[in-house]
């Protein structure tokens, strides 16, 4: 039997942690259940909602966030999808971890493994930050297996991501304190914005989350080939914000369109690197658009 691999700190505490995932989960407006599923890395949570004879819709999170960040989207997208929001596995969020993601070929046989454990044959894939590269890499390996993309400000893939990232990022995850990670949270977002009630309370999720818990997957997003991307079919929306902070928004999208064939745009006004909560009711309608294409 593979030993678990902890993703807490040495002191972390996994009750402070799981509250206050509880907590920001509580924001989802619909129904919704939570399943653990079998993979070869151990243990992938999953929330589930919507009707369970509609279209699958999986969604994956940017990276040391969680299933909970998509509570401004959850309601639209349940309305008409059978919704998989996954907590990847190695970062944090719930599940088991007993083989770690050091791969693009790792990260490919883990999704791969999801939808073998939901009987699902394809998918519409949806992902946010690190989430869109994991849902662009497994694109290019199993197309077949996804029905449409669509990608929100996707960690590096199309466009390398600026130093300024890791030096803005890393001495959060290294040296955690609340006024540090606080200060990571506001870099990635719109000066404009200025977070409601609910907003508040995922943030202070992701402030626990760094406090007590540190990602184990090893896996570092990189800049797609020109030619993945160019035989990239699949039917794809690509959102940034107007304010993206991890690399040139007009620079990346100029590469986006110049390669991929069957893609759709859109600059999201006064939103950062967290366009999906900033500007949740135009990148909802941006996507409702697109799946009804």
């Amino acid at each position: 039997m593979s030993k678990n691999i902890s993703i807490f700190r040495k002191n972390g505490d996994m009750e402070t942690f799981i509250a206050a995932y509880d907590k920001a989960l509580k924001l989802w407006k619909v129904p919704y259940e939570e399943l653990m599923i079998p993979t070869r890395f151990g243990e992938t949570h999953i929330v589930v909602a919507g009707s369970a004879d509609a279209e699958p819709l999986i969604l994956i999170h940017g990276m040391t966030f969680s299933a909970t960040m998509w509570y401004p989207n959850i309601e639209m997208l349940a309305e008409k999808y059978r919704i998989y929001a996954l907590d990847t596995i190695g970062d944090v969020g719930k599940g088991n971890v007993t083989e770690i993601i050091k791969n693009r070929q790792d990260a490919v046989n883990w999704l791969d493994d999801v939808l073998s454990a939901l009987r699902l044959s394809k998918a519409i894939f949806m992902g946010h930050s690190m989430g869109g590269w994991l849902c662009t890499n497994f694109a290019i390996h199993y197309s077949e297996k996804i029905e449409k993309l669509i990608l929100l400000a996707p960690a590096s893939g199309m466009h390398k991501i600026t130093p300024k990232f890791f030096f803005k990022v890393y001495p959060a995850i290294v040296f955690p304190s609340e006024t540090r990670i606080m200060k990571e949270i506001e870099w990635f977002v719109s000066p404009a914005f200025k977070p409601d009630e609910r907003a508040q309370t995922v943030f202070r999720q992701f402030i626990v989350s760094g406090m007590n818990c540190v990602p184990c997957i090893r896996i570092v997003p990189s800049v797609f080939a020109d030619e993945e991307l160019q035989n990239l079919t699949i039917e794809t929306l690509l959102l940034v914000g107007e304010h993206e902070t991890i690399y040139n928004p007009t620079k990346m999208l100029e590469r986006a369109e110049r390669l991929m064939p069957n893609l759709t745009t859109l600059m999201i006004p006064n939103a950062g690197h967290g366009l999906s909560i900033e500007q949740h009711e135009i990148v909802n309608e941006a996507v409702k658009t697109f799946l009804k294409k």
